[in-house]
């Protein structure tokens, strides 16, 4: 049998520790986690998830993601995304999920234009009150309107 020693003193040249990816950014504390967004047609029919949100578990604030815009400028939105079927995490608004109803033309195809402009409203709200999960179809509606008009 072989003996192995190991030096447990200090080692020259050890690497600094990795920056820890769960810290939030706004009070620092590691309790970033994420949390289903729901929309709910009737008061009592069932809730349904539309995406999810990065908060913090302890001062309950929606992180934030950086992104470039059209001139190169870094903008920072509210971490919101959806979990696509072997696609990865998606960010953008149309893969989100609502009930095909609400956004359905007569004809029976997909309005994808509404549907965005729903979702739109509906994360407005969420930002707006970031600590509710849920919110029911009449309030995303009259989100909409407000800002449609």
């Amino acid at each position: 049998m072989t003996k192995y020693k190991r030096n447990f003193g200090p080692v020259e040249n050890n690497p600094a520790p990795a920056a820890v990816g769960n810290q939030c950014q706004f009070c620092g504390k590691n309790g970033r986690c994420a949390v289903p967004v729901f929309i709910r047609e009737e008061p009592t029919s069932p809730a349904q998830v539309v995406c999810y949100k990065v908060v913090c578990v302890f001062c309950g604030n929606i992180q934030q993601v950086a992104d470039t815009d059209k001139d190169g400028k870094t903008v920072r939105r509210p971490a919101f995304f959806a979990y696509g079927t072997g696609r990865g995490i998606l960010t953008t608004l149309r893969n989100f999920f609502l009930p095909p109803d609400l956004y359905a033309t007569p004809d029976g195809k997909a309005d994808v234009g509404l549907k965005v402009r729903l979702i739109r409203a509906l994360l407005r709200l969420q930002v707006a009150r970031p600590t509710e999960r849920e919110f029911g179809l009449r309030e995303v509606y009259d989100e909409y309107k407000k800002e449609n008009q």
